[in-house]
Protein backbone atom coordinates (compact mmCIF):
# COMPACT_ATOMS: atom_id res chain seq x y z
CA UNK A 1 0.00 0.00 0.00
CA UNK A 2 0.81 3.39 -0.94
CA UNK A 3 0.85 6.18 2.02
CA UNK A 4 -1.29 5.07 4.47
CA UNK A 5 -3.53 7.91 5.85
CA UNK A 6 -6.97 7.84 6.78
CA UNK A 7 -8.26 6.74 3.79
CA UNK A 8 -7.26 3.34 4.68
CA UNK A 9 -9.97 3.19 7.38
CA UNK A 10 -12.53 5.02 5.45
CA UNK A 11 -11.84 4.29 1.73
CA UNK A 12 -14.99 6.38 0.90
CA UNK A 13 -16.18 8.31 -2.31
CA UNK A 14 -18.09 11.10 -2.54
CA UNK A 15 -20.08 13.72 -4.86
CA UNK A 16 -17.45 16.36 -5.32
CA UNK A 17 -19.20 18.77 -3.03
CA UNK A 18 -20.79 17.59 0.18
CA UNK A 19 -22.61 21.11 2.32
CA UNK A 20 -23.03 21.90 5.81
CA UNK A 21 -26.39 23.25 7.37
CA UNK A 22 -25.49 26.57 6.98
CA UNK A 23 -24.16 26.42 3.34
CA UNK A 24 -20.75 25.80 3.56
CA UNK A 25 -18.63 22.68 2.03
CA UNK A 26 -17.88 19.98 4.18
CA UNK A 27 -14.00 19.56 4.90
CA UNK A 28 -11.99 17.61 6.49
CA UNK A 29 -12.22 19.57 9.59
CA UNK A 30 -15.05 20.87 9.94
CA UNK A 31 -17.73 18.27 9.52
CA UNK A 32 -20.10 18.46 13.00
CA UNK A 33 -22.57 15.91 14.60
CA UNK A 34 -25.76 17.48 12.96
CA UNK A 35 -23.84 18.07 9.35
CA UNK A 36 -23.09 14.36 9.74
CA UNK A 37 -26.21 13.45 10.18
CA UNK A 38 -28.05 15.83 7.97
CA UNK A 39 -25.57 13.84 5.26
CA UNK A 40 -27.16 10.80 6.32
CA UNK A 41 -30.52 12.09 6.19
CA UNK A 42 -29.99 13.48 2.32
CA UNK A 43 -28.92 10.27 1.16
CA UNK A 44 -31.58 8.35 2.83
CA UNK A 45 -34.08 10.69 1.17
CA UNK A 46 -32.09 10.36 -2.51
CA UNK A 47 -33.03 6.83 -2.39
CA UNK A 48 -29.75 4.75 -0.71
CA UNK A 49 -31.27 2.41 1.15
CA UNK A 50 -27.83 1.31 2.41
CA UNK A 51 -27.80 4.64 4.12
CA UNK A 52 -30.23 4.02 6.05
CA UNK A 53 -28.11 1.43 8.19
CA UNK A 54 -25.70 3.79 8.73
CA UNK A 55 -28.12 6.63 9.82
CA UNK A 56 -29.47 4.08 12.22
CA UNK A 57 -26.48 3.10 13.39
CA UNK A 58 -25.01 6.79 13.88
CA UNK A 59 -28.35 7.95 15.99
CA UNK A 60 -28.02 5.71 18.40
CA UNK A 61 -24.81 6.83 19.49
CA UNK A 62 -24.91 9.22 22.48
CA UNK A 63 -23.86 13.58 21.52
CA UNK A 64 -20.58 12.10 23.48
CA UNK A 65 -20.26 9.57 21.03
CA UNK A 66 -20.98 11.49 17.64
CA UNK A 67 -18.54 13.80 18.75
CA UNK A 68 -15.75 11.26 19.04
CA UNK A 69 -16.88 9.78 15.67
CA UNK A 70 -16.70 13.01 14.09
CA UNK A 71 -13.61 14.00 15.20
CA UNK A 72 -12.02 10.35 14.38
CA UNK A 73 -13.53 11.01 10.75
CA UNK A 74 -12.35 14.39 10.20
CA UNK A 75 -8.49 13.75 11.35
CA UNK A 76 -6.66 12.97 7.70
CA UNK A 77 -4.11 10.89 9.99
CA UNK A 78 -6.67 8.51 11.53
CA UNK A 79 -4.77 5.47 9.25
CA UNK A 80 -1.47 5.99 10.91
CA UNK A 81 -2.42 3.81 13.69
CA UNK A 82 -4.01 0.64 11.37
CA UNK A 83 -2.00 0.43 8.36
CA UNK A 84 -3.30 -2.00 5.95
CA UNK A 85 -5.84 -4.46 7.11
CA UNK A 86 -3.50 -7.47 6.35
CA UNK A 87 -0.67 -6.93 8.99
CA UNK A 88 2.46 -8.51 7.20
CA UNK A 89 4.05 -7.02 4.66
CA UNK A 90 5.39 -9.86 2.57
CA UNK A 91 4.95 -9.36 -1.69
CA UNK A 92 1.03 -10.01 -2.19
CA UNK A 93 2.26 -11.58 -5.54
CA UNK A 94 4.14 -14.23 -3.59
CA UNK A 95 1.33 -15.56 -0.89
CA UNK A 96 0.68 -19.01 -1.21
CA UNK A 97 -2.89 -19.12 -1.80
CA UNK A 98 -3.13 -22.75 0.07
CA UNK A 99 -1.79 -22.07 3.62
CA UNK A 100 -2.91 -18.09 3.26
CA UNK A 101 -5.22 -17.59 6.69
CA UNK A 102 -7.27 -14.62 5.56
CA UNK A 103 -7.32 -11.95 8.23
CA UNK A 104 -10.66 -11.60 9.49
CA UNK A 105 -10.50 -8.06 11.81
CA UNK A 106 -8.32 -5.17 13.09
CA UNK A 107 -9.05 -2.42 15.28
CA UNK A 108 -7.74 0.73 16.77
CA UNK A 109 -8.63 3.30 19.41
CA UNK A 110 -9.58 0.46 22.02
CA UNK A 111 -11.82 -0.90 19.22
CA UNK A 112 -13.98 2.14 18.40
CA UNK A 113 -12.57 2.14 15.19
CA UNK A 114 -12.58 -1.11 13.16
CA UNK A 115 -12.25 -2.98 9.43
CA UNK A 116 -14.16 -6.45 9.73
CA UNK A 117 -13.66 -8.52 6.93
CA UNK A 118 -17.32 -10.80 5.35
CA UNK A 119 -17.15 -13.58 3.41
CA UNK A 120 -20.17 -15.12 1.16
CA UNK A 121 -20.31 -18.37 -1.14
CA UNK A 122 -23.16 -20.24 -2.76
CA UNK A 123 -23.47 -22.87 -5.49
CA UNK A 124 -26.15 -23.79 -7.80
CA UNK A 125 -25.93 -27.27 -9.70
CA UNK A 126 -26.17 -27.11 -13.33
CA UNK A 127 -26.60 -29.24 -16.72
CA UNK A 128 -23.87 -29.29 -18.98
CA UNK A 129 -23.26 -26.82 -21.56
CA UNK A 130 -20.40 -27.04 -23.65
CA UNK A 131 -19.90 -29.68 -26.16
CA UNK A 132 -17.25 -31.06 -24.06
CA UNK A 133 -19.28 -31.16 -21.08
CA UNK A 134 -22.58 -32.47 -22.84
CA UNK A 135 -19.93 -35.63 -24.30
CA UNK A 136 -18.19 -36.84 -21.20
CA UNK A 137 -19.33 -39.66 -20.67
CA UNK A 138 -18.03 -40.23 -16.80
CA UNK A 139 -21.45 -38.26 -16.31
CA UNK A 140 -19.52 -35.41 -14.06
CA UNK A 141 -21.85 -32.95 -12.30
CA UNK A 142 -21.52 -29.31 -12.83
CA UNK A 143 -21.68 -26.27 -10.42
CA UNK A 144 -22.04 -22.62 -11.54
CA UNK A 145 -20.56 -20.41 -7.98
CA UNK A 146 -19.91 -17.47 -6.81
CA UNK A 147 -18.43 -15.57 -3.90
CA UNK A 148 -17.46 -12.45 -2.49
CA UNK A 149 -15.07 -11.09 0.20
CA UNK A 150 -15.58 -7.06 1.46
CA UNK A 151 -13.81 -4.74 4.26
CA UNK A 152 -16.25 -2.48 5.86
CA UNK A 153 -15.19 0.15 7.65
CA UNK A 154 -17.05 1.07 11.23
CA UNK A 155 -16.40 3.99 13.97
CA UNK A 156 -17.81 3.61 17.25
CA UNK A 157 -20.07 0.22 15.53
CA UNK A 158 -21.44 3.13 12.62
CA UNK A 159 -20.68 1.24 8.93
CA UNK A 160 -18.90 4.04 7.25
CA UNK A 161 -17.53 2.16 3.86
CA UNK A 162 -17.25 -0.91 2.39
CA UNK A 163 -15.75 -2.24 -0.33
CA UNK A 164 -16.24 -5.68 -1.94
CA UNK A 165 -14.84 -8.09 -4.82
CA UNK A 166 -16.53 -10.98 -6.15
CA UNK A 167 -15.86 -14.08 -8.34
CA UNK A 168 -18.59 -15.89 -10.62
CA UNK A 169 -17.10 -19.44 -11.42
CA UNK A 170 -17.53 -23.15 -12.84
CA UNK A 171 -16.13 -26.26 -11.16
CA UNK A 172 -16.63 -29.79 -11.02
CA UNK A 173 -16.73 -31.64 -7.88
CA UNK A 174 -13.10 -31.69 -7.91
CA UNK A 175 -11.39 -28.34 -10.09
CA UNK A 176 -12.07 -25.42 -11.23
CA UNK A 177 -13.18 -25.69 -14.93
CA UNK A 178 -14.08 -22.18 -15.55
CA UNK A 179 -14.16 -17.68 -14.33
CA UNK A 180 -16.90 -16.38 -15.85
CA UNK A 181 -16.45 -12.66 -14.47
CA UNK A 182 -14.81 -10.85 -11.41
CA UNK A 183 -16.53 -7.57 -10.14
CA UNK A 184 -16.01 -5.03 -7.58
CA UNK A 185 -18.21 -2.52 -6.01
CA UNK A 186 -18.11 -0.25 -2.96
CA UNK A 187 -20.44 1.55 -0.46
CA UNK A 188 -19.72 5.30 1.17
CA UNK A 189 -20.35 7.76 3.55
CA UNK A 190 -17.90 9.76 4.21
CA UNK A 191 -17.36 13.49 3.01
CA UNK A 192 -14.27 14.80 1.24
CA UNK A 193 -12.58 11.78 0.27
CA UNK A 194 -12.92 9.78 -3.02
CA UNK A 195 -11.56 6.58 -4.61
CA UNK A 196 -11.63 4.56 -7.85
CA UNK A 197 -10.98 0.74 -8.97
CA UNK A 198 -8.68 -0.92 -11.60
CA UNK A 199 -10.50 -2.78 -14.01
CA UNK A 200 -11.36 -6.11 -12.16
CA UNK A 201 -8.97 -9.04 -13.37
CA UNK A 202 -9.32 -12.94 -13.49
CA UNK A 203 -7.96 -15.96 -13.54
CA UNK A 204 -7.41 -19.31 -12.38
CA UNK A 205 -4.73 -20.05 -10.68
CA UNK A 206 -1.95 -22.78 -11.51
CA UNK A 207 -2.44 -26.01 -10.16
CA UNK A 208 -2.10 -27.35 -7.36
CA UNK A 209 -4.35 -24.47 -6.13
CA UNK A 210 -6.50 -24.48 -9.18
CA UNK A 211 -8.49 -21.61 -7.54
CA UNK A 212 -11.10 -19.02 -9.30
CA UNK A 213 -9.42 -15.72 -8.93
CA UNK A 214 -10.33 -11.84 -8.63
CA UNK A 215 -8.43 -8.97 -8.35
CA UNK A 216 -8.54 -5.25 -8.30
CA UNK A 217 -6.46 -2.06 -6.64
CA UNK A 218 -8.49 0.76 -5.33
CA UNK A 219 -6.69 4.63 -5.71
CA UNK A 220 -7.94 6.61 -2.86
CA UNK A 221 -7.47 10.38 -1.71
CA UNK A 222 -7.98 12.23 1.56
CA UNK A 223 -7.50 15.52 2.05
CA UNK A 224 -4.11 15.53 0.62
CA UNK A 225 -2.82 12.23 0.66
CA UNK A 226 -3.01 9.24 -1.72
CA UNK A 227 -2.98 5.87 -1.11
CA UNK A 228 -3.34 2.43 -3.20
CA UNK A 229 -4.39 -1.37 -1.94
CA UNK A 230 -5.01 -4.26 -4.20
CA UNK A 231 -8.20 -6.48 -2.98
CA UNK A 232 -8.04 -10.32 -4.03
CA UNK A 233 -10.12 -13.41 -3.72
CA UNK A 234 -9.73 -16.77 -4.62
CA UNK A 235 -12.52 -19.61 -4.19
CA UNK A 236 -12.28 -23.28 -5.72
CA UNK A 237 -15.01 -25.96 -5.88
CA UNK A 238 -15.61 -26.45 -2.01
CA UNK A 239 -16.08 -22.16 -1.90
CA UNK A 240 -14.19 -19.18 -1.03
CA UNK A 241 -10.51 -20.24 0.16
CA UNK A 242 -8.98 -16.82 0.68
CA UNK A 243 -8.96 -12.73 0.30
CA UNK A 244 -7.05 -9.61 1.44
CA UNK A 245 -7.12 -6.18 0.99
CA UNK A 246 -3.50 -4.49 1.36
Amino acid sequence: MAAVTAAAITMAAMPSAVYAADGDTLSATSTTPEDYEAYLVEQVELGDSDAQETLSQYQELSDSQKEQFVTLLNDPQRGQELGDFISDTSDVDSIDEESYVTEMRKETEGGNVVLEAELTAEQTETAPTTDEEISDPSGTRYYDRWATYSVSDTIFGVKVTTVKIGVNYRTTSSRVVKVYNGWASHRNWVPFASFSNSPVKEWISADPANNATAETIWQGKWAGFEWDARERIWADQSGFKGGYLK
